[in-house]
């Protein structure tokens, strides 16, 4: 099991897509998060460049009409919009 110190060292990163909403991450570093993030899009099939990323973003600022109804746990690790990580 995971510890309340180990969550602490987790950021939420959100990575803005053209003509997609993003792709939003909870990791330990940046380069986990985008490697994360790539990973998704292959999987998906979406075609792009990751835009630039907004570190410790504040879920509560992304889309509320499609996002935030459909994100996953964004305190545990891993992709939670789109869902991946439960």
């Amino acid at each position: 099991m995971i510890g309340p110190a180990h969550q602490a060292m987790l950021r939420r990163f959100w990575y803005p897509l053209p003509r997609h909403f993003g792709i939003g991450v909870t990791a330990a570093s940046e380069a986990e998060a985008r490697a994360l993030a790539e990973s998704t899009m292959e999987e998906l099939g979406i075609q792009g460049i990751l835009g630039p990323v907004v570190a410790d973003v504040d879920v509560s600022s992304l889309d509320a009409g499609h996002v935030l109804p459909n994100i996953g746990p964004p305190a545990v690790r891993g992709v939670w919009y789109p869902i991946r990580n439960i």
